[in-house]
């Protein structure tokens, strides 16, 4: 049964509660199957890493949402990180654009990687 994260149509396995992910996550996003990879971040060791970027302040927890070269794949995790950024209250960070997203400007960011993936496919 797809579970909507915040409006997407993405289902992750179950087999692991969220405490115990590590590696990889299969995933289906709509029509999709894909999955990507997460991690359980040390903080400190975040904060260190990317020194130049503001956080704000120090988190209690932080999941790594990696993904390969696929674009289905990009997208499950953007939007897996974005609906747990939203569930709890925090952000999502991405280093590529070195930019930190607010909850709701994560699940923008999600479907706008939607909508431009399902254009490119036309």
């Amino acid at each position: 049964m797809p579970s909507m994260l915040r409006g997407f149509a993405l289902t992750l396995s179950t087999a692991r509660p969220i405490h115990g992910l590590e590696g990889f996550v299969p995933a289906q996003s709509g029509e999709m199957e894909s999955g990507f990879e997460c991690y359980h971040d040390d903080d400190s060791e975040l904060l260190v890493a990317y020194a130049s970027v503001d956080f704000g302040h120090p988190w209690r927890f932080a999941l790594s949402f990696r993904w390969g070269g696929n674009l289905a794949a990009c997208l499950a995790a953007y939007q897996a990180g974005a609906a747990y950024a939203k569930a709890t209250g925090g952000v999502l960070f991405d280093p590529e654009q070195g930019e930190i997203l607010a909850p709701q400007k994560a699940v923008e960011a999600a479907r706008q990687l939607e909508k431009d993936l399902r254009e490119a496919e036309l």
